[in-house]
C-alpha cells in the first residue's frame, strides 16, 4: 500500500511539472509557432517517459523481487493446471 501511495505522489508531482509546459506548447501551437510548440511537446513526452520507464537505484531491489515473485507464481500456476 505504501508503494502505491508513493507512486501516486510521484505521478502527481510529475503532472505539476508537466502541465505548465504542455500549456505553453499548446499556446505556441495555437499562435502558429510550430517548432516551439512541438519542441515543448517533445519535452513533455520526454519527462513523462523518464518518470515512467527509468529505474532509480533505490527501485532495483523492488523490481527484482517483483519479477522473481511473478515468475515463481506463474510456474506454480502452470503446474496446477496440468
Amino acid at each position: 500500500m505504501a508503494a502505491g501511495i508513493l507512486e501516486l505522489i510521484g505521478r502527481v508531482g510529475t503532472v505539476v511539472v508537466v502541465a505548465p509546459i504542455a500549456l505553453l506548447s499548446l499556446d505556441l501551437l495555437v499562435r502558429g509557432e510550430l517548432v516551439g510548440g512541438l519542441a515543448f511537446l517533445g519535452i513533455v513526452g520526454l519527462i513523462l517517459a523518464v518518470e515512467r520507464y527509468v529505474i532509480t537505484p533505490s527501485e532495483i531491489p523492488r523490481v527484482i523481487a517483483s519479477r522473481l515473485v511473478g515468475s515463481a507464481l506463474s510456474v506454480d500456476e502452470s503446474d496446477d493446471e496440468e
